[in-house]
């Protein structure tokens, strides 16, 4: 089987700007503040469904353009004009892709918090964790069973990146590529200089010892609650791009072992590290890829193995490799935050 290396290179990039996106948001969540998100993909599919619905409701209405149900008879007829106005009004694909990031990531960090909030003032916080597994699945049952969401179980198709109205697809491609990482640099900044503010300081405070900051007045539930919020909204945000990517949301994609994914990458880089977190999900996007060609290429040959499920194996041993050997990552976590503990050593 021939490989294209550049549509190839270009795909693991665009998921790793996608995936990394995920893997800060956890990284703030558990490696930084201690909260153990156990939802991530509930948070990813609320970005992935609310672009299912803008562009099945939302484009339409602003190209002019009267509602067409996307899931009844006329399912067709709604999909090829989906795709009408993505490729010949290009300034409405934009402004409904950026109502689609503001809406889902508006939603996200709002469920997160209220969430998280009424969680930690009740329970500890890996009641929390629960909370969020059996939320996400809870929310994928109800999508794929309510038609209106996304169709069901069927699905909705056409869901196009701003660029699709590029006539060569590779550029569209590479053009979109490059915003994903844009949108990857601009969430590793802001958790960079958040981790580095009083504001992280105070999440690690807590991270170590609750009790402690409890004591001295800080309403450790509330500001949880906060950076569940930023990370909610930050893996909605992902769960858009994601689904925008493959042109398709469906609720198939937003199982737990998305959420698995997610904790190996970080458990891999090293917590409480956004660059470790950054490797982490380049290793793993780079062996998700690997594992999928060779899948593909077994699959055309006599060998009878399903190598699909050597993806999980293998994640399954990196993460018990580096829980038993390296818990703290590849690249550990800085045990200093900021100049201060420089200026009292040279003082």
């Amino acid at each position: 089987m021939n490989i294209d290396i550049l549509a190839t290179s270009i795909g693991v990039l665009t998921y790793f700007g996608i995936f990394g996106i995920m893997a800060i948001s956890l990284n703030l969540e558990y490696g930084v503040a201690g909260v153990p998100n156990f939802g991530k993909a509930l948070f990813v599919s609320i970005g992935a469904y609310t672009g299912g619905v803008t562009y099945t409701r939302l484009l339409p209405v602003l190209s002019g353009n009267a509602y067409i149900d996307p899931c009844g008879i006329e399912l067709g007829q709604a999909l090829q004009m989906r795709s009408e106005i993505m490729n010949t009004m290009p300034v409405v694909g934009f402004v409904n892709f950026f109502i689609t990031l503001v809406i889902a990531s508006a939603i996200g960090g709002l469920v997160g918090y209220l969430i998280s909030y009424a969680t930690l003032r009740l329970k500890e916080e890996w009641f929390l964790a629960l909370v969020l597994l059996v939320g996400g699945e809870i929310l994928r049952t109800t999508v794929r069973g309510y038609t209106p969401v996304i169709c069901g179980s069927s699905g909705v198709s056409a869901v196009a990146q701003p660029f699709s109205f590029i006539e060569d697809p590779q550029v569209s491609s590479i053009v979109f590529m490059v915003m994903v990482l844009l949108f990857l640099l601009a969430a590793y900044i802001y958790a960079e200089r958040l981790i580095h503010s009083p504001f992280g300081r105070l999440l690690k405070a807590i991270r170590e010892n609750d009790s402690v900051a409890r004591s001295l007045g800080k309403d450790t539930a509330r500001i949880r609650a906060q950076v569940m919020a930023i990370g909610s909204a930050m893996a909605a945000i992902a769960g858009v791009l994601f689904a925008v990517n493959i042109g398709f949301v469906n609720s198939n994609d937003y199982v737990v072992v998305l959420t698995l994914d997610v904790w190996v990458m970080i458990v891999f880089g090293g917590m409480g590290n956004n660059r470790g977190a950054l490797l982490g999900a380049l290793l793993i996007t780079i062996l998700d890829r690997a594992t999928a060609i060779i899948a593909v290429q077994l699959s055309m040959s006599d060998i009878t193995l399903e190598f699909n499920y050597m993806r999980y194996i293998l994640f399954g041993l990196i993460l018990l490799f580096m829980l038993r050997f390296r818990p703290q990552g590849i690249l550990p976590e800085r045990p200093g935050t900021t100049d201060a503990h420089d200026v009292l050593a040279r003082t």
